[in-house]
C-alpha cells in the first residue's frame, strides 16, 4: 500500500543487495552471503519536531505550532478514516514527525503500525512503544484500537503548546487554572509581537487546541474523540462547551501515574 498525503512522509524506493563477503562467525572467518535491504523516503530538511521541542523552548510562533498541530491531526485521520484499510501508527511522538522546509508535518517511522479493522479491538502481550505517548490501556492491558494514537496526538498537541509534557493536576493544579495559566502566558507573549493583530482570535484557538488535548488523554479510551471529531473541534465546527473538568482531572491522574510507571519500567532496564 502506497500512503499519499501531505502530511504523511513519502516513500520514494528501496534496495535490496545481496553481495559475498569475509565474515566473521563463531570464531571463524567464513565467505558468506549478506543480504543489504534499504528503504528510500523523502528527505526533509528541518528534521524532527522534537528536536525543535527539546529543552521546553521552541522559536516557532503560535501560527506555527497550529499548523503542525493542524497538519499531524490531518495525517493520522488520513491514517485512520481515508484509506480502504485503517493503519495504527502504534509509536506516534515528535520524533516520529519530521518537518520540511516549510514547516510541515510529516508522520514518519511505521515500523510498528498494524492495518486495522475498525470494528476491532486488538489485544498484544507485547508493550511495545515509547513510554509517556503509549495509552494507559496498552501499558496495563495490551489494547489495542485507533484510540491508542489518539492519546499520543494529545500528549503531543500539549507538548507543543506548552514546551512540556505536564498536565494539569501536577501540584495540585486543576483544570481551569491549567488552562488559565498557559493562556495567560500565550497572551503575554502575543502582546509583545509588534503590530500583533489577532490577540483575540489566537487565544480562543489556543484555548481550543489545550481543551482538544486533554481530551485526547482521557484515561478511558471509548470516551477519546475521534480524528473526524478532532478535526471538527479544530475547526470550530464541533462544540467544545461541554464541562471538560472531571475527565480533565481524571486524565491528569491517569497521566501521572504513567509517568511513574514508566520511571519504574526504566529503573527496571537500567538494572
Amino acid at each position: 500500500m502506497r500512503l499519499q498525503h501531505p502530511n504523511i512522509v513519502r516513500f520514494r524506493g528501496y534496495c535490496h543487495e545481496t553481495v559475498w563477503l569475509y565474515t566473521e562467525f563463531e570464531g571463524q572467518t567464513v565467505f558468506a552471503e549478506i543480504s543489504e535491504m534499504l528503504l528510500c523516503f523523502e528527505y526533509l530538511p528541518k528534521g524532527s519536531l522534537d528536536v525543535h521541542l527539546s529543552g521546553g523552548s521552541s522559536e516557532f510562533d503560535w501560527h506555527t505550532r497550529y499548523k503542525i498541530i493542524e497538519g499531524i491531526c490531518n495525517g493520522l485521520h488520513y491514517l485512520h478514516d481515508q484509506i480502504d484499510k485503517s493503519i495504527l501508527h502504534l509509536d506516534l511522538k515528535p520524533a516520529n514527525i519530521l518537518l520540511d522546509d516549510n514547516l510541515a508535518p510529516k508522520i514518519t517511522d511505521f515500523g510498528l503500525s498494524r492495518q486495522f479493522d475498525q470494528r476491532q479491538t486488538m489485544s498484544s502481550p507485547n508493550r511495545v512503544g515509547t513510554l509517556g505517548y503509549m495509552a494507559p490501556e496498552r501499558i496495563d492491558e495490551g489494547i489495542i484500537t485507533p484510540k491508542s494514537d489518539i492519546f499520543s496526538l494529545g500528549v503531543i498537541i500539549m507538548e507543543i503548546i506548552t514546551g512540556h509534557r505536564h498536565y494539569p493536576g501536577v501540584s495540585g493544579t486543576s483544570s481551569e487554572d491549567f488552562i488559565e495559566l498557559e493562556l495567560k502566558k500565550w497572551r503575554n507573549t502575543l502582546e509583545k509581537a509588534q503590530g500583533y493583530t489577532n490577540l483575540e482570535m489566537d487565544c480562543e484557538q489556543i484555548k481550543r487546541c489545550i481543551q482538544i488535548g486533554l481530551i485526547c488523554v482521557n484515561p478511558e479510551w471509548t470516551e477519546r474523540p475521534t480524528t473526524t471529531k478532532i478535526i471538527k473541534m479544530l475547526q470550530g465546527l464541533e462544540s467544545l462547551d461541554r464541562n471538560i473538568s472531571d475527565e480533565v482531572e481524571s486524565s491528569a491522574d491517569q497521566l501521572n501515574l504513567a509517568n511513574a510507571s514508566s520511571r519504574v519500567v526504566r529503573m527496571c532496564w537500567r538494572r
